[in-house]
């Protein structure tokens, strides 16, 4: 895996890299591309952007930046010194156009917020950065972050929403090559998810504007302009929104010349919609638990899933590190009932997941849940910021704190060990 590292000063620089090969214990391969050099490849990264906008038709593909060769690219925010002319850049800035005109597939923002640890909003990190994830250099450092590994997180800290960097851009790629190969075709239905009216009512209202602001908030056509939900293409979304080229005549002529059969601007597309149909499905499908489930939440719904093993905290633990089926699942229960459930498109998800609508459906389950004691199992809450679950009120130490978070949906209510060191935010989060 090779980790390109970008800032304006080599010292930073070169900082950032010993952070990086602490948290992988030297197993990348790291560059650190700085001050001057940065500036002359940034240069000939922006002349690409403006040859490809000037004349879409004439694009084609080129592998001669730094960036092309790099598997993950880090980014500090910070780039006022770089000698280029116009207005001072920021890792923000520029993070869209790597995505777009060069072949890196993962970008990280770094330092954007460097008070905050971890942001209580949408539990998939700063929502708002144009990179993959924003971190800061000391998160690097943490093993976890590189293996989602509990036993290598830094003090505990392994927020749920962090990916493992070390397999992101290999699955970033089989994305890219997902959508390309799917660009015309309808998105919902591509990835798995149910679309009629039933399921589709797991579906927050800002999920569907999230994925295209022309989609019809109910998924039907009422012959007015919108686009029924379950039409919206991949091509749509790149059309009508991307945080990669935020111009709307960008767009157009980008997707023109894809139209006409550019197999580099497919390509540049294909990039651009990954990226952001990967930061939906994580913020708007995923986070809050409606349309799909993963393990932990699963099991904080349904505690009898684990069988006999409930009234036991660590088989809690054990089944979120389970890779494989039953997923620490009761095995008969799960035959029975979860497996049907499981949602097929892994590329997709952080973790195994399921589909909501059908566990919630599912009579037998729901009369195995009212059937259940609470006395048959441990009294936990899954911690967002461990990636583990603790007891709610321990005989010793601090209990896990609640706080709300802001996706629309049933379960916006979870929990946080509060680690000290640890900077949250926003603190009204939370309020009770």
């Amino acid at each position: 895996m090779k980790v390109l590292v970008c800032d304006d000063n080599a010292g930073l620089g070169r900082e950032i890299a010993d952070a990086v090969a602490e948290g992988t214990a030297g197993e990348v391969e790291v560059s650190v591309l700085v001050e001057g050099a940065l500036t002359e490849e940034l240069t000939k990264l922006f002349e690409r952007v403006r040859a490809c906008l000037d004349n879409p038709g004439a694009f084609a593909s080129a592998r001669d930046l730094a960036f092309d060769a790099a598997d993950l690219a880090i980014l500090d925010n910070n780039l006022t010194h770089l000698g280029i002319k116009g207005a001072r850049l920021t890792a923000e800035a520029i993070a869209g156009y790597l995505r777009a005109f060069t072949a890196v597939p993962y970008l990280v923002s770094l330092n954007k917020n460097p008070e905050i640890d971890f942001d209580l909003r949408y539990l998939v990190g700063d929502y708002e950065t144009r990179a993959d994830i924003a971190l800061n250099t000391d998160h690097l450092s943490n093993g976890a972050l590189w293996t989602r590994n509990r036993a290598d997180a830094e003090d505990g800290f392994l927020p749920w929403y962090w990916p493992e960097l070390r397999a992101a851009p290999a699955r970033r790629r089989q994305q890219i090559a997902f959508v390309r190969d799917h660009l015309k075709e309808p998105v919902l239905p591509a990835l798995g998810i149910p679309t009629d009216q039933d399921s589709l009512g797991f579906l927050s209202r800002h999920a569907k504007g999230a994925l295209s602001p022309d989609a019809e908030t109910d998924g039907a056509d009422d012959g007015g302009d919108g686009i029924p939900i379950g039409s919206v293409t991949f091509q749509d979304v790149f059309v009508a929104r991307s945080r990669s080229l935020p111009t709307a005549e960008e767009r157009e002529k980008v997707g023109a010349g894809a139209d006409a059969g550019n197999g580099a601007l497919v390509d540049l597309v294909a990039r651009v919609v990954a990226a952001d149909i990967d930061l939906w499905f994580r913020r708007d499908v995923v986070a809050p638990q409606e349309m799909l489930i993963d393990v932990p939440h699963l099991l904080m719904r349904m505690p009898f899933l684990l069988g006999a093993k409930a009234r036991d905290l660590a088989e809690w633990n054990k089944a979120i590190d389970e890779g494989n089926p039953p997923f620490g699942i009761d095995p008969t229960l799960f035959q029975s009932h979860i497996a049907k459930a499981r949602h097929q498109h892994d590329i997709w998800v952080p973790s195994t997941a399921f589909r909501w609508p059908d566990l919630k459906a599912n009579d037998e389950l729901n009369a195995l849940f009212f059937s259940s004691k609470q006395e048959d199992w441990a009294d936990v809450v899954f911690c967002e910021d461990l990636s583990a679950f603790l007891e709610r009120s321990p005989k010793a130490g601090p209990s896990p704190v609640e706080f709300s978070a802001e996706f629309a949906g049933s379960w916006a209510r979870r929990h946080v060990a509060k680690l000290e060191d640890v900077h949250y935010a926003p603190l009204s989060q939370f309020a009770v």
